[in-house]
């Protein structure tokens, strides 16, 4: 007996041992990873992690090569890999610049190496990346991806990669970010300026970074210059999780930027580099292959003459029939760009980028009489505008802004393929775009202040006393919602597969659809479906959701706390009214109770009411604001709690004694 308590006793030491295992010690020692990282199968930090960023560490100098300044940006890196999908960390890709304005400034990658640590039969195997393994691709006329994979990599594997960049753009230095996608055990950022550069280096993120400063010494020739040194580290920062809710996580992670504000040469004259956005709009309005664009007439200039379009009154069908037009020649290849490719070119490929599109889009509308120009903004996914300062570097895309009278500008992009005008897909509404038109000061506009989503739902029908629901839904969409129906439709595979869906979905069946404006250049379509859809039936009971399809079935943010706010993408306006006529001889043992929900920016309520035979139920939701931050998240998730469960609410119909 005394022997069996003690293997438990010793048994529970060991398991409590292992929980309370010390966690793992940041490894400095680069090319040695230890036993310890090699062995890891969880971070404790974050257990649902599938990978972890060990270490990583970069250092930004300055070298004077050539009679001119360089930056040098040294990057080394250890991940490890903790669950199949955390095999996506052996693939990545490095951006090159090069000027838009002169062909010898550029950035040059060297010293690329990438090795995987396995362990096997207890000794460690190295794989080692071969060049086979790396690739370039010319993005456009101002950048270049060189991507790479590191070999050998699974559940287990540690990677060690480690590069060199040497820049032209010493005026211009590359923004740090400390934290991912992925946990983050390490990770260090050093930055030496000669004390002839004037930065603002600017810290931001929800996590503070410890920060020192100092001082050293860059040889120029037989003269010294003294830097200013600063060095940020990070120690257990969280992942970042992108999700339906946030625009892209990295936004509100930690980093640190910079803006340039003057070069001071003792003995010389003061150099400002602080950038407006006026001056961006210049360089672009100057750029032959920009601003050059914009005064062309399109190639299509006689079919837009033939078809009679600058002879059509409305502005607004003016602009349909020169997109009607467009389409029929040129579709887009799914890839977003800011330079383009002439117009003739892409009119011979019949396809190109939204950028390819848009020049040729603004060229046809002049031809129609319609006044067009660019409007110049950053793809959500690759983050916001900074506030501080202009670059032309944070460009990455340009949409379309026409001014269809004194007051009214809308947009629209080559991208689109359900949409309309004013209906962009969501990583094109952003807060901040910028338009560049000819004779005029750029202007910022709010494209997400355009984006509307307003759904009209009907349901008419009848319960039998079976339980069997016969009846008929119309739904009217318009806005960013059409889009989104006809994508469905766009995208599946056929027909069958959207009804399949729709009946799993709902649990009814499908008697008769009809889809009008699916295939129209316009902002709604109207959906009509007969349908069937069996209540549950006990005895002299009937049991029903009286919405007959919850328009929310599920509460979207389930988790109790959240570290990043919540964005939705535009506003949006839904109601539902339902019609149920009951069957003779029934009533409703109880009515529910209406529900009115109220958040700064949102409102809800669900309503019902019986006349005689008549039953009637009335859901609305408005959502009137695009952001809300962490500390009204509990709100949040409480106001989406109840509509859910009020959604999917169910009533009983007593038969009559």
């Amino acid at each position: 007996m005394k022997t069996h308590l003690w293997m438990l006793l010793v048994a529970a030491w060991a398991v409590c041992t292992q929980v309370t295992a010390a966690p793992i010690e940041v490894n400095q020692k680069w090319g040695k990873p230890t036993e310890a990282e090699l062995t890891m199968t969880e971070y404790d930090d974050d257990k649902e992690a599938d990978a972890v960023e060990l270490y990583r560490k970069v250092d930004v100098n300055y070298a004077y090569v050539n009679n001119d300044f360089r930056v040098i940006n040294r990057v080394k890196c250890r991940l490890k890999v903790l669950k199949p999908e955390g095999k996506r960390v052996a693939d990545l890709s490095l951006s090159l610049r090069m000027s838009e304005t002169n062909s010898l400034r550029r950035e040059v990658l060297s010293g690329l190496k990438a090795v995987a640590y396995n362990m096997e039969g207890g000794q460690v195997v190295k794989s080692k990346m071969e060049s086979s393994m790396v690739h370039e691709e010319q993005v456009d006329k101002t950048q270049k991806l060189v991507k790479f994979s590191v070999p050998q990599v699974r559940v287990g594997t540690v990677v060690e990669y480690e590069y060199r960049i040497e820049s032209d753009f010493y005026y211009d230095l590359r923004d740090w970010y400390a934290q991912d996608d992925i946990p983050v055990l390490y990770t260090r950022y050093e930055l030496s300026v000669p004390e002839w550069f004037k930065y603002n280096v600017e810290e931001t993120g929800m996590v503070r970074l410890q920060r020192t400063t100092g001082g050293g010494i860059l040889r120029l020739g037989n003269d010294n210059v003294a830097t200013n040194e600063t060095v940020f580290t990070g120690e257990h920062l969280p992942a970042l999780k992108d999700d339906d809710f946030v625009w892209r996580a990295k936004d509100y992670g930690s980093k640190v930027t910079h803006e340039l504000q003057g070069i001071y040469v003792p003995g010389a004259i003061y150099k400002n580099y602080s950038s407006k956005w006026e001056d961006i709009d210049k360089i672009l309005l100057d750029d032959e292959e920009f601003g050059g664009r914009i005064k062309k007439s399109s190639p299509l200039k006689n079919d837009i003459l033939a078809a009679g379009i600058p002879a059509v009154a409305d502005p607004l069908q003016r602009v349909s029939a020169v997109w009607q037009l467009l389409r029929q020649r040129v579709r887009w290849n799914g890839d977003y760009a800011f330079w383009a490719k002439s117009a003739s070119k892409v009119l011979k490929d019949g396809t190109g980028t939204n950028a390819d599109i848009n020049f040729l889009l603004i060229n046809m509308l002049h031809d129609a009489g319609i006044e067009a120009y660019p409007v110049v903004l950053r793809l959500r996914s690759r983050g916001q505008l900074p506030a501080t300062h202009a670059s032309l570097k944070y460009l990455t895309t340009l949409v379309v802004g026409m001014a269809l009278n004194d007051t009214t500008a809308c947009y629209l992009d080559g991208s689109v393929e359900d949409g309309y005008v004013n209906v962009l897909p969501s990583k094109l509404l952003v807060e901040r775009a910028r338009t560049v038109r000819k004779g005029k000061p750029g202007e910022w506009v709010n494209l997400q202040a355009t984006a509307q989503s307003q759904e009209k739902t009907v349901i008419q029908a009848s319960i039998g006393a079976d339980g069997l629901l016969t009846g008929q839904r119309v739904r009217m969409c318009a806005g960013q919602s059409a889009a989104s129906l006809r994508k469905v439709w766009r995208t599946a595979k056929d027909s069958t597969e959207v009804i399949q869906k729709m009946q799993e979905n709902d649990g009814m069946e499908v008697s008769s659809y009809q889809l009008t404006g699916r295939h129209d250049f316009s902002p709604s379509v109207r959906e009509t479906m007969g349908f069937t859809k069996q209540c549950d039936v006990a005895g002299d009971k009937i049991y029903l959701n009286p919405l007959v399809f919850a328009p929310m079935s599920d509460n979207p943010f389930k988790s109790d706390t959240r570290l990043l706010p919540v964005e939705f993408p535009y506003q949006q306006h839904e109601s539902v009214s339902v019609l149920l006529t009951l069957p003779d001889g029934w009533q409703v043992e109880e009515m529910p109770k209406p529900i009115m929900l109220k958040l700064d920016g949102i409102t809800a309520r669900i309503m019902s009411q019986v006349n005689g035979s008549r039953l009637s139920v009335r859901y609305q939701m408005d959502i009137n604001r695009t952001l809300f931050f962490q500390q009204e998240y509990p709100d949040l998730k409480a106001l989406f709690d109840q509509l859910a469960s009020s959604s999917k609410a169910i009533i009983t119909l007593q038969k009559k004694p």
